[in-house]
């Protein structure tokens, strides 16, 4: 696949080791300091990565946010100034990636690495990319509370985005929903509004009750109100997520811990089911069990297996885990308190504030690990969810 990787600056800054790894890739890297160069590279080529690096002649969020609206299709990574690093400010100035000035080479190399998947995903499209009558309902759960469901959801969310994704979220839990906290927003207008104004109505898209966060995200929020969920059925939700799919290429539920009519037609809704636990006797003997509901209700076969806040040496072994809930392990997301609790304090999603961090990686794997299930054919996916546990 061919990539353009471009160079700017205006402090006349050397590209050094950002062309010396990409040739090493056997990549071109073409360097300039006049934006009106700039502007003709970007102009004639489609599949574009710029490093832009500016603060002497330009604000480089400025410039960041020129380019991105002129040339949507161009994938920026921004190198900043290490006591002006600001994420959130770069991502909504419509930087697909940041650095800082004093990067190390596996910061460096990580963003490369991103770029090109991003760029391979793109080029992808016409033969992979989830087209909205084909878009997929992804649901994050567990009957047990506290194992971290609308963290992995919220995060989730921007990776896929990030991807070139479409993506909603609906808050299924809809007496003490959540993602719009987690989001750090307090919606205008909710599933409640959407109900009483929109629902059975064609001129009322779902998308206008929804709410746009950080991220390039669209939120379903749950009720303003605990007691404002009882006018909320199981039927609404089917509506509002085939609504959904129509508008977005992805659609995640965070579900409710408890059953009920709503959970089960949310899991009737979904094509995956991520069931997130932790290696804590309570919670696999809670999933067991869940497991053995969704056999009952045969929607067992949607299941894929998320451990969440695993540590080396810690808890049950990995493969005694699988043989109890006889199910592989699909994936696994490490132990970082730190990071998960610094971003629910604060109201930021750490695929925005602290996407380098172990967590973030893991989180971004998962995305790229589910996509690429997505579009396996029939028979792999079929072949891939065999599995029977040692000794049966």
């Amino acid at each position: 696949m061919d990539i353009n990787w471009y160079y700017f600056s205006d402090t006349n800054t050397p590209p050094g080791e950002i062309k010396i790894l990409l040739e090493k890739q056997r990549f071109k890297l073409t360097a300039t300091n006049q934006i009106e160069k700039l502007h003709t590279l970007l102009i004639q080529n489609n599949q574009s990565v710029l490093f832009l690096k500016a603060h002497t002649l330009y604000n480089v969020y400025e410039l960041c946010q020129e380019i991105s609206v002129l040339y949507p299709h161009v994938y920026i990574i921004l190198i900043v100034p290490d006591n002006m690093e600001n994420l959130k400010k770069a991502m909504l100035m419509g930087a697909s990636d940041t650095l800082r000035s004093s990067y190390d080479h596996d910061e460096l190399s990580e963003a490369i690495d991103h770029a090109k998947k991003y760029m391979e995903h793109r080029a992808k499209k016409d033969q992979l990319y989830l087209l909205k009558e084909k878009s997929r309902v992804i649901a994050i759960s567990n009957p047990k509370g506290g194992v971290g469901r609308t963290l992995l959801t919220v995060n989730l969310a921007i990776s896929f985005a990030r991807m070139g994704k479409k993506v909603a979220v609906i808050d299924g839990n809809l007496q003490f929903g959540e993602v719009a906290m987690y989001y750090n927003m307090k919606p205008k207008r909710t599933i409640y509004e959407w109900v009483k104004e929109g629902y059975g109505r064609e001129n009322y898209s779902i998308d206008q009750y929804m709410t746009k966060v950080d991220g390039d995200v669209s939120i379903l929020a749950a009720p303003p109100r605990p007691e404002f969920f009882e006018g909320i059925s199981d039927e609404h939700i089917k509506v509002s997520v085939e609504a959904a799919k129509k508008l977005f290429d992805i659609v995640l539920i965070d579900m409710p811990v408890f059953l009920s009519e709503i959970h089960l037609r949310c899991l009737d809704m979904a094509d995956e089911i991520l069931l997130l636990a932790i290696n804590e006797i309570s919670v696999l003997r809670l999933s067991q069990l869940y497991l053995e509901t969704l056999e009952s209700i045969k929607q067992r076969d949607k299941v894929k297996l998320v451990l969440n806040r695993t540590a080396k040496g810690q808890g049950i072994e990995i493969k005694k885990i699988e043989e109890i809930l006889e199910m592989p392990l699909f994936h696994s997301l490490p132990d970082q308190a730190n990071v998960a609790n610094s971003s629910i304090k604060a109201g930021q999603p750490f695929m925005l504030s602290n996407s380098r961090s172990q967590l973030g990686k893991g989180v971004w794997k998962l995305a790229e690990m589910l996509f690429d299930q997505m579009n396996k054919g029939p028979a792999e996916s079929k072949k891939a969810k065999r599995w029977f546990p040692v000794g049966k």
